[in-house]
């Protein structure tokens, strides 16, 4: 039995490798290299397609955070990223001062020694990420993943629920197969039964609920925030305090937009993130927007870390707090 889970731990490893290496950025706007000097004479975000993301698409799509920063005579850059790990390359390139990111990629980007920190939370909520069964499945409670195969991003904010709702059971990773799928491979691989379940974030949870008829298994309820910390570079924030401020009362600004009418930003934005207005109103129902980074946000990603370290995706784990601007 020792063997078996020592040889899943180094398969899972492998895995982890590929995904934080072999990720490429595959959407630039309006990207240009950051000045070294940190001189505040630019602003370079890093953002994702991603609806609980959607406040930053309002700042980049007006001219709300331009006027707010006139004064200082900054130049906004905005780039596009598919997934955590490109962007994490880019910000260890230099080429970001801030973005959006979920939270293993925030935390994996510190452990590698990124001059990084946690400026806020962009969004979380408990019922952002989930676990899926077949609309037929014999699959009802967690305890029943036990020897099934469960598709998810290896490596993914989806990785660290699934281990939450697993040890909330008694359970571990080690007592599932894990199946790295990319969000756009799910459906199919459900579908299909090359997977018993499925564990992903919004708007993939809306998806598959609408092809498959799929069941929610579980969610974060109790067990798991969903962490999407806004992150930014320690360096930049440190010479540039105001502008960092003026940021994140710009994004809180634009969130209240969003969650004021959901239903204007969908007949804005639905189209573009490929989803139909409804779907895109109820990918946004479960998403918080706190802005501010509280204890218990703390407490949440401290437990991500430790996860990480238990899984030995990072060497060791540390103190969350000592990255929390």
């Amino acid at each position: 039995m020792k063997k078996n889970r020592l040889k899943k731990k180094n398969i899972f490893k492998k895995l982890i490798g590929a995904v934080l290496i072999g990720s490429l950025a595959v959407g630039v706007i309006g990207c240009g290299k950051s000045d070294k000097k940190d001189d505040g004479k630019h602003l370079n975000i890093a953002l994702q397609k991603v609806p609980g993301y959607i406040p930053l698409y309002l700042l980049r799509d007006s001219d709300d955070l331009k006027n707010a920063l006139k004064e200082y005579d900054v130049k906004i850059n905005f780039t596009e990223f598919e997934s955590g790990p490109s962007e994490n390359e880019s910000f260890a390139a230099g080429q970001q001062d801030i973005g959006v990111i979920g939270n293993v990629p925030a935390i994996t980007g510190i452990a590698a020694g990124q001059d990084r920190v946690l400026v806020g939370i962009a969004y979380n909520g408990e019922k952002t990420e989930a676990t899926l069964v077949p609309k037929d499945s014999d699959i009802t409670k967690l305890e029943d993943l036990k020897g099934k195969k469960v598709g998810l991003v290896v490596g993914s904010i989806a990785q660290n629920l699934l281990d939450a709702q697993l040890k909330s059971v008694g359970l571990s990773i080690a007592d599932v197969t894990l199946v790295n799928l990319s969000p756009a491979e799910q459906s199919v691989a459900l579908e299909n039964g090359e997977v018993d379940a499925i564990s992903t974030w919004e708007p993939n949870i809306t998806k598959i609920r609408k092809a498959l008829d799929a069941k929610v298994l579980a969610d974060g309820t109790g067990i798991f925030l969903g962490e999407n910390p806004i992150i930014a570079n320690k360096t930049y924030v440190e010479k540039n305090q105001e502008l960092v401020k003026i940021f994140l009362d710009e994004y809180r600004k634009a969130a209240q937009k969003v969650k004021d009418n959901p239903q204007a930003i969908a007949k804005t934005y639905a189209e573009d993130f490929g989803l139909e207005e409804e779907d895109f109103v109820s990918a946004l129902a479960n998403a918080e927007f706190p802005i501010d980074l509280n204890e218990a946000d703390a407490v949440d990603l401290q437990n991500t870390v430790d996860f990480l370290a238990e899984s030995d995706i990072i060497e060791k784990t540390f103190d969350i707090q000592d990255y929390i601007k």
